[in-house]
């Protein structure tokens, strides 16, 4: 019952009390007439909640499927909403909404709909956008019914779990062709080209004529002076490895989906791999976190292609948070996605705090309040023992556990509060550097010579402690591997040098980009320079520049020849 239909039975309540007590018969009547319009329309509105709204059907239609699949970051998706009710239809005044988790962004349209009239079927449609890879669950639909009067309302959830799979986007093959020109200089000493027999456009040698060879490869100059046949044996350019390093730790995972530096990484990781197998070169990754790391074996074709995607995708999605202490953050958008998601266990009747004197500040009873209720919530849904409710209530660290569990699954990324913005400081980046450097070492012991190794790292933080990671990249580079390190940049995009004396009246937020900018830029020239003095470049990966220098080493590698960054 909302608060105009309690005032409206109180008063009529007080009505009939005193037409009773000063004999008013009119006023008794009256008010007695009113207090029975209220009961009918109670009986009714409930007609609705418990014989109508079990009738509903939803049926969503995302993309054009109605169960789960594989989404595209970036991409638009569409979704069609169809509701029918089973019997005369469902009364008005009924609020529709979609609940759509963090990672979806609406483009068009609105994802609520509101019913003014009875009808037997709903339909609404609106447009998305998948803002980061990973993985994204559409989780239901919330239903708020109310009557004509506005006297009674209820709320209720109705679980439609759609899971998908998102996958990174990557940019086209056409528009990111290698741009470097191919200069004219012999092969380094120990390296050589890597070619074998074919059909290519060069002279690889000549042979003499065997049985099966075709006629038109047949040099008859040659076989005219030598009095035999002999045969042109074409070259044709082996197929370079390509091996993604990428990073995941958690300084690369702090932000909302689309704003993540992995996200960043995850791009410029497709764009390679697109333009790298399309001209059929094998792809594989080296996948490294806090948990480890992680090798997918090189690929090629379609099928390799889209098997690295979907590693990638789950590589993105956010493993369990680490441990936070609890906080009135927390607690609020726990409660906040409590009455989201599980609005009938939040009612008196079904979650009923019992009563009691302590403590007697107004401010701790009504955090306990708060905890009592989310406890009896987190039980429901992770089904807990009676006494495990008891230490949710009075136990902080498993509250700030659990909560945090809950919020990870409805796909909250990682930010205040389910996670405080760890400062990327000194032992972040010794983490990151070994975790690197192991991962380096391992993809060299098992790989061959030749390879392009594309190192996709925060290392912008590590540029003042990169020695602890340059016996790795030296080794890489003895086995004639080509290193190019891709660092993300917080901003997206590489730093701009735009004066202030341009800008008139320069804003606070301008000086704080232009400041973000500089320590972009000298933490840049710092990495660059102690990479190029052992022969691996560097870029930043907020650009299409990034994926061109990457391509450009795939064809220094191919054909033999030593890049600019190589030269002292």
């Amino acid at each position: 019952m909302t608060a105009r239909g309690a005032l409206l039975t109180l008063m009529a309540l007080i009505g009939i009390g005193i037409g009773v007590y000063n004999n008013r018969e009119t006023l008794a009547w009256l008010s007695l007439t009113v207090l029975v319009w209220v009961f009918v329309e109670w009986l009714a509105f409930y007609w609705r909640v418990w014989i109508e709204l079990p009738r509903l059907r939803i049926q969503r239609t995302v993309a054009g499927r109605t169960d789960g699949g594989t989404l595209f970051a970036g991409r638009k998706v569409s979704v069609d909403v169809v509701v029918t009710i089973d019997g005369v239809g469902t009364g008005p005044l009924l609020s529709l909404r979609d609940c759509l988790p963090e990672n979806f962004a609406i483009e068009s349209g609105s994802n609520e709909y509101e019913l003014l009239t009875r009808t037997n079927q709903i339909k609404f449609s609106y447009e998305a956008r998948v803002r980061g890879a990973g993985e994204a669950m559409l989780s239901g639909f919330r239903l708020t019914l109310k009557d004509q009067q506005g006297f009674f309302v209820t709320q209720r959830f109705v679980p439609a779990e759609h899971r998908f799979r998102v996958l990174p986007s990557y940019a086209n093959v056409n528009e990111s062709q290698p741009i470097t020109k191919r200069i004219n200089s012999l092969p380094q000493h120990g390296i050589h080209r890597l070619q074998r027999s074919g059909m290519g456009s060069e002279l690889l040698e000549l042979r003499e004529y065997a049985t099966g060879d075709p006629p038109k490869s047949i040099a008859w100059k040659v076989s005219a002076r030598r009095d035999m046949l002999m045969t042109r044996q074409y070259e044709s350019e082996v197929p370079v490895r390509v091996v993604l390093f990428l990073d995941g730790c958690i300084s690369t995972r702090i932000g909302g989906f689309g704003q993540r530096l992995l996200d960043q990484s995850l791009y410029v990781a497709g764009s390679v791999a697109r333009a790298a197998i399309s001209v059929g070169d094998p792809v594989g990754a080296v996948l490294f976190d806090e948990r480890g790391s992680k090798r997918l074996a090189p690929s090629g074709g379609e099928r390799g292609f889209y098997r690295l995607l979907d590693g990638l995708a789950e590589f993105a999605v956010n493993p369990p948070a680490p441990q936070q202490r609890l906080s009135e953050p927390l607690m609020t958008a726990t409660m906040r996605l409590c009455g989201e998601r599980y609005p009938e266990l939040l009612e008196p009747r079904v979650n009923l705090v019992p009563f009691t004197f302590l403590p007697i500040l107004p401010w701790n009873r009504s955090r306990l309040f708060q905890r009592t209720k989310i406890a009896s919530v987190l039980a429901e849904v992770y089904s807990l023992q009676p006494i495990q409710v008891l230490e949710l209530v009075h136990d902080d660290n498993m509250m700030a556990t659990y909560a945090q569990r809950f919020l990870a699954e409805a796909g909250v990324s990682w930010m205040d509060p389910l996670i405080k913005t760890r400062s990327r400081g000194f032992h972040d980046a010794m983490a990151t550097t070994q975790m690197l450097s192991k991962a380096i070492s391992e993809s060299v012991s098992m790989s061959r010579d030749n390879e392009v190794y594309v190192i996709m790292a925060n290392l912008l933080e590590c540029a003042t402690n990169i020695s602890y990671l340059m016996p790795a990249l030296k080794l890489a580079l003895a086995r004639h591997h080509r290193v190019v390190v891709v660092c993300p940049t917080p901003t997206f995009r590489r730093p701009q040098s735009t004066p202030l004396y341009l800008h008139e009246k320069p804003t606070a937020e301008m000086l704080l980009a232009v400041a973000e900018d500089l320590r972009t830029k000298e933490l840049a020239s710092r990495l660059q320079r102690s990479l190029r003095r052992i022969g691996a470049s560097m870029t930043l990966s907020g650009e299409e520049q990034a994926i061109r220098m990457i391509l450009s080493e795939t064809q220094l590698a191919r054909s033999g020849r030593v890049s600019t960054a190589r030269a002292r």
